[in-house]
């Protein structure tokens, strides 16, 4: 393959072709993004994805902007975070609701935070995560 002919569907995300000033980032990005980068004189490509295309990216973008968040604990990466929380809420024809149930009945099996316990380990345990293995799940 020469080098124009290239593909950038291959291409890890965020990377430089060997064309110039071509970047490939092949990731979800918000609905005005493509507008602005070509506001700034920029050509963009772009797709919408279908449903299943979509879950997976929203999977990335959730992981990506929590691991942002845990690099900045800044309101904008909080903001992406829940922005991603709800997009994947609205997918699934979910509701913020059932989450805020959801966590309410978790909070009264398991607890909050308010305590700050960090488990460093278990003796005796016949399972090796006691945590994730009991029913209900905590």
């Amino acid at each position: 393959m020469n080098e124009e002919s290239q593909s950038t569907e291959s291409m890890p995300v965020g990377t430089k072709s060997t064309r110039p000033n071509l970047t490939t980032y092949n990731r979800l990005v918000r609905d005005r993004i493509p507008d602005i980068i070509e506001s700034m004189g920029n050509i963009v490509v772009w797709r919408e994805l279908d449903d299943e295309s979509f879950a997976r990216a929203l999977l990335d973008a959730l992981l990506r902007s929590s691991q942002q968040f845990s690099e900045t604990e800044s309101l904008e990466s909080l903001s992406d975070l829940l922005e991603s929380v709800d997009a994947w809420l609205d997918l699934r024809g979910l509701s913020m609701e059932e989450v805020t149930r959801a966590r309410a009945e978790k909070k009264k099996r398991c607890g909050t935070f308010e305590h700050r316990r960090f488990l460093e380990m278990v003796a005796g345990a016949d399972q090796a995560d006691v945590i994730a293995s009991r029913e209900p799940r905590c």
